[in-house]
Formats: C-alpha cells, structure tokens, sequence
C-alpha cells in the first residue's frame, strides 16, 4: 500500500570522537567515551534562556527546535513551561498538538487544538487538524464539519480541498473525492500528495488520466519511489508491459525495490514469456527479502515451464516452509506428484 502521507525532521546532534575538546566557544557534554557537542542552534537559545529564564517565547522556540529534531518529549516539557507561564497564545497550544499528535497522544492534541480555537476561531492550521484527528477515527462528518469552517475563513485553501477529498475516498464516493482533489491542484499546483491521490483513484477505475496524475506527482518529487512504483503497476495492470519495464526499471535505480523486481518477473513470466529473464527478477527480489514467498513461487512456475520439476518442486517447498499454508505452492506441489 502507498502511504502519501509523510513528515520530514532535521537531525542536528554532533558525535565527536575525542573528549579532550575544552573550547570555550563549544559547550561539550561528556560520556565515557564520547563527548557530544551541543548543537549551535540549540546552544544559541539555551544560551538566551540562561539571560531571560521566565520568557515563555525562548522555551517556544526550543520546544519547536525539539519538535523539529524528533525529540518529542524535551519538546513537551518546554511547551508544559510555556503554558504555566502564559496560556493566552493560541501558537502554543497548536505547537503542543503537534507534539501530543507525534506521540500518540490523541486526546490531548484534540483538547490543545479546541483550546487553540477558543482563543483563535479562524485558525485554519487548527480546524484542519481536528479535521485529520476526526478522519483518522472515521468520523467523517464531524471531520468534514471542520474542514468546512475553515474554508469558510479561506475558499482558496488547497489543504482543506484535500481533507475533503480524503474524507469522501474514506466514505468509498469516489466522484466527490476526485473532484475535492482537483480542486486542490487548481489552488496548489504543486500539491504532491494530492496528485498521487488522484492517480490512485483513477486508477482504481482504470482510466488512463492515471498517468498524467502520477506523471504530475513525478514532475514534482522525480525521484518518488511511490510515484513511480504506483505508474509502473498502472502500466502492468493495463497490460502496456513496455511502459512498465521501463518505469519499473526507474525506481531500481533509485532503490532496490522488491516488489518492482517481483513485478517485472512477473510480467516476464505472464506477459513475454521470457521464463529466464523472469528468474533473474524473481531471484532479485529474493536477494532483498529472503523470506518473500510470492518470489519463490514465480520462481517455482518458471522451473515448471523450463521443464525443470525437481527446481520446481523444491521452490514450492521452500514456499510452504516459510508460509505452510500457502495454497498456491500446495496446489502446485499437488499438480506435480
């Protein structure tokens, strides 16, 4: 399954290899056998909290330095200092459902975004993620609710034309949801996620418009594995083998991707009936994942069609020794006793 959701983070901490460093300009923290240097950005603002301990904007700032840098909790314990000194800004509760959201802490996100609210109705960032919490539980309406009132505060806003698209996809109106994606690449012509949804549903009902989406998604990420992978099955699933093998052979040179090297055994074996070629690719996938059953099972078919039947054989058996109830590779065995 494609994910087309993603969240990038900043790694900022400097592993030195020698403990001896007393320059007064780094400050050094020291194990037993490293010393770690303290970031500049984050030495910077500790530096100023040091000046100004009781202003809640320098714990802000740290907390989403933290929050940039995957260190959740350091980000939480700033943002509970932030509150107990000043809880009127609606910036401080959206940055601590932020931190409440990437922890798994539903509950609080939800109550730190209404408090948000309550102190900031027009809040778009915080009425759309009280819209992506209801989606996540499948509580579409009050989802779509939310999502409503802030294209009310903003009918040009490509993220809530998204919402609304990902909650209609969820409600299986698949008419609704591509034309609230449209609508988002219309106000957002870089909107990658977007284009990749779009694709997707187009090519749940096999229209050809697939490739454009998914092409769009490309112009804007190039090196999407997800975008290509998902164009190549498009190609494979429309049975346009030559447009697949190429798009398939794209991403593997982005990264070794299993499931691509499985595909193209499978559409040597299927579509060309190229049985040894199809043997390199299943071969391939197996040498990402030596677990992969479905790839010994190809590989198990191709001996059977090269006339091989004890490599055959001891392909299916390998398969029922990883998944003993992997029907294909039983009736195959069946087939050749």
């Amino acid at each position: 399954m494609i994910r087309t959701f993603t969240i990038a983070f900043l790694a900022a901490v400097l592993l030195l290899s020698s403990c001896g460093n007393n320059d007064p300009k780094d400050k050094v923290v020291t194990t037993d056998t490293v010393a770690v240097t303290e970031p500049l950005e984050l030495k910077t603002i500790n530096e100023e909290i040091l000046t100004k301990p009781n202003d809640p904007e320098l714990y802000h700032k740290r907390a989403k330095y933290y929050l940039e840098n995957k260190k959740f909790d350091e980000g939480l314990a700033d943002m509970n200092r932030v509150l107990n000194i000043d809880s009127s800004k609606a910036e401080y509760y959206l940055t601590i459902s932020n931190l409440y959201f990437l922890v798994n802490r539903s509950g609080d996100a939800k109550n730190s975004l209404e408090k948000c609210i309550a102190i900031d109705p027009k809040n778009t960032e915080a009425l759309l993620k009280l819209a992506e919490l209801y989606l996540y539980v499948r509580k579409n309406d009050k989802s779509i609710e939310y999502i409503n009132q802030a294209l009310k505060i903003d009918q040009y806003n490509a993220k809530a034309y998204f919402m609304k698209g990902m909650n209609y996809k969820d409600l299986k109106d698949t008419a609704r949801a591509v034309s609230s994606m449209q609508t988002a690449v219309e106000q957002d012509q870089q909107y990658y996620n977007a284009y990749m949804q779009l694709g997707l549903l187009s090519a749940a009902q096999r229209k050809k418009v697939a490739v454009d989406y998914y092409k769009n998604a490309l112009r804007i990420q190039p090196k999407s594995s997800e975008a290509l992978y998902a164009l190549g099955y498009f190609y494979q699933d429309m049975q346009d083998w030559d447009q697949a093998i190429s798009t398939y052979t794209t991403l593997l040179k982005i990264e070794n991707n299993k499931n691509a090297f499985y595909n193209l055994g499978v559409i040597h074996l299927l579509g060309l009936k190229d049985y040894n070629k199809a043997l390199e690719y299943f071969t391939g996938a197996i040498n990402i994942d030596t677990k992969y059953v479905e790839a010994y099972y190809g590989r198990g078919l191709c001996y059977q069609q090269l006339n091989e039947s004890k490599k055959a054989s001891a392909e299916f058996q390998t398969c029922l020794s990883l998944s003993p109830e992997y029907t294909p590779a039983k009736v195959a065995l069946g087939k050749a006793k």
